[in-house]
């Protein structure tokens, strides 16, 4: 995805190598703000709940103010017992010796693979080798430090007119069907937030973040934390922009994770209009987006509409053949598949084509109500089961 960023005043990142990785590669992020932020946080609702993820609960529903956020990729710190929690609040300690601070002053986070003791000595080595590579610049190197099996770093940034920054970085490639929220984010903005703007940004993530699936997993890690420190002298609560902003950088890094999902070769976006209430647009959407048949057939560039409507029939949410429609667009085009419980008259070659794209629209129409959804999906290819079939080995 685009690389170009601008970096909030009061904050300084860095990305290195701590050993937990092969290869030498980047693994381990330091987001540090030279003053206290105010932090906003969701996190998986998975029942399994990694270790990272209960130590930061505790402190984003406290209220308290952050200063850091310590990130390692090659493995997840989860089901790993009290030992698991000990390193968590480990890495915290030695991410306050960055500047001199409290162990509750940093929130951690962990992603790779379950039930793996964390080596947590070279963790908190990391941390003290990133002391000296922390600057305002290294927002590329903090992306790529907290990659797992994703291909591309995942960075978005904006500017206000009004004179403050959002800028953010995610993780996320596979073990994706977030509902809070393996993705993580980071997102920093020197704007001051109001606390009344502080409880109504994991709305804008619902909008975003939420939206997203690539294979219908759930990870025990799953954590997308905001920190503002205000340092921008700007007080976002009077902008009206605020949430439009954040939820650009949000929406921009959502969609990359699954634009680099597993395998992947498109970006389907599924619509739901029309469904007799918004739980029902959702669990149909959803059905669709995580069915293995129906992601097959995207990627085979397939128009086999059927798929898609015995999805929506088994999805436990009100559904009547008769009165739905299925149409398949990319913006320039549409071409209706199915119409009133049959198949429609249209052109195969042209929608098979259409279905070759890069990314395109399922819009299922059912024709009951007034409530209207979608989710961004991928498709699912051979290699997304030699990925995940050697994982671990």
């Amino acid at each position: 995805m685009e690389n170009t960023f601008y970096s909030p005043k009061g904050f300084q990142v860095a990305g290195v190598a701590c050993g937990l990785k092969t290869g030498g590669q980047k693994d381990l992020a330091v987001f540090l703000s030279q003053t206290p932020c105010q932090v906003a946080g969701v996190f998986t609702s998975n029942k399994v709940k990694a270790a990272p993820v209960v130590y930061d609960q505790q402190i984003v529903q406290s209220g308290k103010s952050v200063r850091a956020v310590v990130a390692n990729a090659g493995n997840a710190n989860a089901c790993t017992g009290e030992a698991g929690m000990q390193h968590a609040q480990q890495m915290a300690a030695a991410g306050s010796q960055l500047f001199d601070g409290q162990a509750d002053d940093v929130l951690v986070l962990s992603t790779g693979v379950i039930g793996v003791p964390l080596p947590v000595e070279k963790v908190t080595g990391g941390i003290e080798s990133a002391a000296g590579q922390l600057s305002s610049a290294n927002w590329l190197d903090a992306a790529h430090a907290i990659m797992t099996t994703d291909t591309e770093v995942k960075i978005a940034s904006v500017q206000s007119p009004s004179g403050y920054t959002i800028t953010g970085v995610a993780k996320g490639a596979g073990m994706i069907s977030p509902n809070m929220a393996t993705m993580l984010s980071v997102i920093c903005t020197d704007a001051a937030l109001t606390p009344e703007m502080l409880d109504k940004v994991p709305h804008v993530w619902a909008q975003s973040f939420n939206r997203i699936v690539v294979d219908g997993d759930m990870s025990t890690n799953d954590t997308v934390l905001l920190l503002a420190n205000g340092a921008a002298g700007v007080e976002a609560g009077v902008e009206s922009d605020f949430y439009d902003l954040l939820s650009e950088v949000s929406t921009q890094l959502a969609k990359a994770i699954v634009q680099d999902g597993e395998g992947a070769t498109k970006l389907v976006t599924v619509t739901i209009n029309h469904a007799a209430t918004p739980q029902d647009a959702d669990t149909i959407a959803r059905a669709i987006a995580t069915s293995p048949l129906c992601k097959t057939a995207f990627y085979g560039a397939d128009p086999n509409w059927g798929r898609v409507v015995c999805a929506a029939g088994y999805a436990q949410a009100a559904f009547d053949s008769d009165k739905a429609c299925l149409t398949l667009t990319d913006g320039a085009q549409e071409i209706c598949l199915f119409s009133y419980g049959q198949a429609a008259e249209y052109d195969e070659p042209a929608a098979i084509a259409l279905m070759e794209t890069d990314a395109w629209e399922l819009v299922l129409d059912l024709g009951l109500g007034d409530s209207d959804t979608w989710v961004w999906t991928c498709d699912l290819s051979h290699e997304y089961v030699t990925i995940n079939g050697h994982y671990r080995t």
